[in-house]
């Protein structure tokens, strides 16, 4: 019988020694879950009564995978990172039956067989004469009977079962390999720059294209406020932080930037070229580093991509 076809809200979740590790609060196709996790099918061996056994994967499960709090030191704080891991098992159930069915049939049929039977021959036969014995006398001239038993062989038919053959069922096993497919999380920490931390560098930025714009555009130049950029470094700075954006380039989120910003600020369209560059040092400004990686973030206006936006400048 199917595990799942076992399972209800409320079973002791136990191992073979006997410890608890908690019930069964609810079950789906990700897993039982306990204590407010879900663990693996593969980690269970069966259902007996109101318990649930965990077998010897479920028992390293439970040991090793508890989520610890952080550890605080005078000298640092210790965030403990948790990652799933694929553990796969295997388990016996039942997959079907093989039907044997016996049927009876009938056939008629002939067996020769000889009978044997007495066959009368009443014959007279004439003798000499002679005197009647006494014991002849005594019953002369009375009328009887005289009864002969004519016997005769009969058929008699009998049945008799005897074993003519055998059907062996015989069972083998083989192995066929598969592939499990599962989505794994982990935990990760991400250090980030705070807006009002990037926001000199960003300013340093701003001034640089203005001089550079202010050279290149002459009298039509129209001079811009730092106020008036400062949303687009924002949206850059805080997109590149969002984890809807996580893993994608700025060549691919630059359109849905683009169109959130035309929203509050439609009349920038003519000139997103511009706009564009300060978009772009927000967006590689709020680089994100992994834990354990050197330095900061890098400063706006510095690296090969804020080189490509100077240089479109």
């Amino acid at each position: 019988m199917d595990l799942r076809e076992q399972l209800k809200p409320g079973l002791h979740v136990v191992g073979a020694d006997r410890t608890e590790y908690g019930t069964v609060e609810r079950y789906d196709d990700v897993g039982v879950y306990v204590g407010g996790r879900p663990v693996p099918y593969g980690a269970f061996e069966g259902v007996d009564r109101d318990r649930l056994y965990v077998n010897e994967i479920g028992r390293r499960y439970f040991s090793g995978g508890r989520e610890a709090p952080a550890v605080v030191t005078e000298d640092e704080v210790r965030v403990p990172l948790l990652e799933e891991r694929l553990v796969v098992g295997t388990r016996t159930r039942e997959l079907g039956t093989v039907e044997l069915r016996k049927s009876v049939e009938a056939e008629p049929v002939s067996v020769p067989i000889e009978l044997r039977r007495d066959q009368v021959d009443v014959q007279v036969i004439d003798i000499e004469e002679r005197p009647a014995t006494i014991a002849e006398g005594m019953d002369a001239f009375t009328e009887e009977v005289i009864r002969v038993p004519v016997r005769g062989e009969e058929v008699i038919v009998t049945k008799e079962a005897v074993v003519k053959g055998e059907v062996a069922v015989g069972r083998t096993h083989v192995s066929e390999r598969d592939t499990i497919g599962e989505t794994l999380r982990q935990e990760v920490v991400d250090v980030a720059v705070s807006y009002d931390e990037a926001r000199p560098a960003f300013r340093e930025h701003f001034d640089r294209l203005q001089a550079r714009l202010r050279q290149t555009g002459g009298p039509t130049f129209r001079a811009r406020d730092f106020a008036d950029a400062e949303p687009l470094y924002r949206l850059g700075f805080e997109a590149r932080n969002d984890p809807r954006f996580r893993g994608r380039s700025f060549d691919d989120v630059e359109a849905e930037l683009r169109e959130r910003h035309l929203r509050t600020d439609s009349g920038d369209a003519a000139a997103w070229d511009v706009r564009r560059q300060e978009l772009r040092a927000g967006w590689e400004h709020g680089q994100r580093e992994a834990p354990g990686t050197a330095g900061t973030a890098a400063t706006a206006g510095d690296g090969d991509e804020h080189g490509r936006a100077r240089h479109d400048a």
